[in-house]
């Protein structure tokens, strides 16, 4: 691979970013308490929406170690 990524002379850099979070992490920890309800709840529809029969057909066509 020989070539190069020109630079954009137009581009900017921008000013200076914010802080990611709070310095005691509230943010972050209220980031994961809403991710995990988001899993809990998608967990819940695909199970609500499977039907037994699609259910053992996932369970027999899951792979496992290195198939």
């Amino acid at each position: 691979m020989n070539q190069r990524e020109r630079p954009n002379r137009e581009q900017r850099p921008s000013a200076t970013p914010e802080p990611a979070g709070s310095a005691d992490g509230a943010s972050l920890n209220a980031i994961r308490q809403t991710a995990a309800a988001m899993l809990t709840a998608a967990d819940d529809a695909i199970s609500r929406v499977l039907s037994g029969d699609s259910q053992a057909f996932n369970a027999a066509a899951r792979q496992e170690g290195g198939q």
